[in-house]
């Protein structure tokens, strides 16, 4: 039923009376946007906006009733007089229900939706030749569901006035602590699809992190319903208007309703199944052009997504013309924790509103031919120091209080000492690494660490903060080996230029051992830290190098994620047992000295980067990655003993399948010239000795097992998600992943290396692959408890040559690994 009446209006004529209102989820208290409104005499209705408020002129009649109703809720009836003009708080209750399949020979909702998928390419807004409009995108974060009575007791006392900025308009107290704006004028066109971006205005403030930033992405696109598959969190959805969507939703016809003259169709839509990535909810649809008016949905409550414990995206179509409709706003409402629901959440409000839209224009496509790449954005130069009243007039719609006071809230509590200490301790526990004003020390879990060399390892780290400057990043650490009793570390400095150049130049000094580390950014394991030895694979010798290193060089990107470094490295190796000694190796029979110049090449275009002090989390695009890199050793620069030219080269996708989860592989070659070199200058194929897993290592295979120069290999993995998993009943509401994949490699050694390096010292060999394919196959299950992923891994090419003896590392044909991630 209705709550109550909040006002009454008089001296009106009953034609002219307006009867005002807004709905809600009598359980939870949320609004429900675009519930049905009509009268059920005359037939005229409207709906409910976003916000869920909702205005009717009052009929001519004494009496009629008011009709809500809305999907997935019952009905609810209102009888009201023509005197009746009061504002109206409508409760809805949630229906009980195990799912409609329609049986009959016709389905009016299915012939509804047929339509529409009929006319996508008419009515898509995306397949307009080209179109511009400006653009508002509000994004706000906060804390739902907040207990004032525990939070602010104890350390959190000092920070009581900050629950003073509370919304608690709805049943779930919200604390904002997050908040961005933006203005822009965006131009676009379909074929070839291409977008130019430029930035009038932009405000943010709040409280900032890695996790909170990501969470963010997640929901920080333009959605399209009319698209066969949604991307959200990093997950598809099958959009209820796919190509297919019949087998992945029933579709239901409802009442019709008349607005202005003009018929539309009300359609609602439920999964056929469980366990599937798809929506239920309902859409208008405007009957002469069979185009969507509103939608709204929210994801199946057995979707395979972690920590969503609710997601409902609205979008809204306006009509410029009598057949063209186009964007008019979008709402996305993502309620994540990783707890279960009714706990203390992170809720995430994104709005996206277009006006001034132009479609099918010369001019447009005349600047977006001027392009450089294909998604290019532009900042203005005043865009982050609009004023107050320049925002008040821009926003197609005013700041709500809570949203007013957020800004001056947050603002404030950021300069509170004791906040920032709160902060810089949590950031300690979970990443790592403390900041002391102008200095960062960590991470606390490589201050202590062992190995079979080392016994004992000492270390500490030191870095420079945002204070320090925000060009120029300093960091170093000091080790000490109480087994080996040697002192080891790094200096590190990265400069970055000001301004959009995109120049940065690094420079660093090395005196350290190599612990396993496979590649800049690897997935995998470093022995240098305090758990390495816990996941260490049995009877498995290390093997160390220690690298005397010095680098230097320079980095140019581009706009259209176009990137080049050359560096100049000047290194020396030492090797220990069970490898080979190094006067064996030496061309001096005493040092191994090498300068190396590289160049390297990457182009990623559609990527985009969270760039933090310490690392590079990159979301890759569409297109597959290239990279290139030549590098040549300068015989007699800085006491190079080795002349050489190598030729690496490597391509890289995520692709998705609609329907069957997404796909990731690597192809990558490479070629050495040279006369004979030591081992550590050719490609050494990575090897993994823990339980752990890495995708970029072979894991079967020990390291500096096998070495090439000259070689091909590539790596697939298929991530299945839930598909083949859903095929059985009792597996559909468990939110575990199925995937598969393959790794290869192929290469072999010109015979001045073989002759070199492959020698038996100490009952130790180094091998090579001699043309011949080593193979890894592996299959597993994913989102374990929605954090660790299990991998069984066959290896099936062994050796050629496989020596015994106490120091020969034992050959695995089959292994059972594990890792941990936070994924979606």
């Amino acid at each position: 039923m209705f709550g109550c009446l909040l006002g009454e209006t008089n001296g009106l004529q009953a034609q002219n009376r307006m009867i005002h209102g807004f709905v809600i989820n009598r359980l939870s208290k949320e609004i429900i946007p675009f519930a049905s409104i009509s009268w059920k005499q005359t037939k005229k209705g409207a709906l409910t906006d976003s916000s869920g408020r909702f205005q009717l002129s009052m009929p001519g009649t004494e009496q009629d009733t008011l009709i809500i109703s809305h999907v997935g809720f019952t009905t609810v009836q209102i009888p009201l007089s023509k005197n009746d003009t009061a504002t109206l708080l409508v409760e809805l209750a949630l229906k009980q229900f195990d799912g409609v399949v329609v049986s009959s020979r016709y389905n009016r909702g299915l012939f509804w939706w047929n339509k529409v998928v009929q006319h996508k390419d008419i009515n898509n807004p995306a397949n307009f030749n080209n179109s511009s409009y400006q653009l508002y995108k509000k994004l706000e974060v906060g804390l739902n569901n907040v207990n004032r009575e525990k939070l602010t007791h104890g350390v959190l006392k000092p920070f009581e006035f900050v629950f003073d900025n509370m919304d608690t308009s709805g049943s779930k107290p919200y604390l904002p602590v997050y908040m961005t704006e933006t203005l822009s004028k965006c131009f676009s066109s379909g074929n070839p699809g291409k977008k130019r971006e430029r930035i009038l205005a932009v405000q943010t403030t709040g409280i900032k992190s890695d996790v909170v930033l990501q969470f963010i992405e997640g929901v920080n696109h333009t959605t399209n319903v009319y698209e066969n598959s949604i991307m959200l969190f990093g997950k598809e959805f099958i959009s209820p208007f796919s190509n297919h969507a019949d087998a992945y939703y029933n579709f239901r016809a409802a009442d019709t309703l008349v607005n202005g003259g003009k018929k539309y169709l009300h359609l609602f839509f439920t999964p056929r199944h469980e366990g599937e990535n798809t929506f239920s909810g309902d859409c208008w649809l405007y009957s002469p052009t069979w185009a969507i008016q509103k939608v709204t949905f929210d994801i199946s409550p057995t979707a395979n997504i972690n920590y969503v414990n609710r997601l409902t995206i609205s979008q809204e179509f306006t009509q410029l013309n009598s057949r063209t409709w186009v964007f008019s706003k979008d709402k996305i409402i993502a309620d994540i924790s990783l707890h279960k629901k009714d706990k203390q959440s992170l809720l995430i409000h994104q709005t996206v509103a277009y006006k001034d839209v132009h479609i099918n224009d010369p001019a447009i496509a005349a600047l977006l031919d001027n392009n450089t790449e294909k998604e290019q954005v532009s900042v203005n130069d005043s865009a982050r120091m609009r004023t107050a009243d320049y925002w008040q007039q821009e926003r197609p719609e005013p700041l709500t209080i809570s949203e007013q006071k957020v800004y001056k809230m947050i603002d404030t509590l950021s300069q509170l000492p004791l906040f920032k200490q709160y902060t810089n301790t949590m950031g300690f526990i979970v990443g790592g690494c403390k900041k002391i004003g102008i200095i960062e020390i960590g991470p606390w879990y490589k201050w202590i660490s062992a190995s079979q060399l080392e016994k004992w390892r000492l270390r500490f780290d030191l870095g420079t903060t945002e204070q320090f400057s925000k060009s120029l990043y300093l960091h170093s650490y000091i080790a000490y080996g109480l087994g080996d009793h040697k002192l080891k570390g790094k200096a590190e400095g990265r400069y970055t230029l000001p301004g959009n150049s995109g120049y940065s130049f690094q420079a660093s000094y090395l005196h350290d051992l190599d612990n396993g580390g496979v590649a800049p950014n690897d997935d995998g394991v470093s022995m240098d830290n305090m758990f390495s030895q816990l996941i260490r694979r049995p009877n498995i010798r290390q093997k160390f190098l220690e690298v005397d290193e010095v680098k230097a060089g320079i980095t140019k990107e581009w706009s259209n994620r176009l990137s080049a470094r050359i560096f100049m490295t000047r290194t020396s190796y030492e090797t220990f047992t069970p490898l080979p000694p190094k006067k064996l190796l030496s061309i001096n029979q005493n040092d191994i000295d090498n300068t190396e110049l590289s160049l390297s090449v990457r182009y990623a275009p559609g990527e985009k980067k969270l760039v933090t002090r310490r690392k590079t989390i990159r979301r890759f695009g569409k297109a597959p990655v290239l990279e290139a890199q030549y590098m040549t050793g300068m015989k007699g620069l800085f006491g190079g003993q080795y002349k050489y030219h190598k030729m690496n080269i490597a391509m890289s996708q995520h692709l998705r399948l609609t329907g069957w989860g997404k796909i990731d592989y690597q192809a990558y070659a490479g070629k050495i010239w040279s006369g004979a070199l030591p081992f550590m200058l050719l490609e050494v194929h990575p090897g993994n000795e823990t339980y752990y897993y890495s995708k970029q290592a072979f894991n079967l295979m020990n390291r500096f097992e096998y070495f090439s120069d000259r070689y091909a290999g590539f790596s697939i993995e298929h991530n299945f998600e839930k598909k083949l998993l859903n095929l059985l009943p009792f597996m559909r509401k468990v939110n575990v992943r199925q995937f598969w994949n393959i790794k290869a490699v192929c290469g072999d050694l010109s015979p001045e290396n073989k002759k070199l390096n492959c020698r038996e010292y100490s009952n130790y060999r180094l091998t090579s692959l001699q043309a011949r394919p080593y193979v890894e196959v592996g299959t597993g299950l994913d989102n374990i408890f929605r954090f660790f992923r299990a991998d069984l891994v066959w290896r099936l090419k062994n050796r050629a040559y496989m020596p015994t003896g106490p120091q020969q590392p034992p050959i695995a044909k089959f292994g059972v690994f594990g890792s941990f991630h936070v994924q979606f």
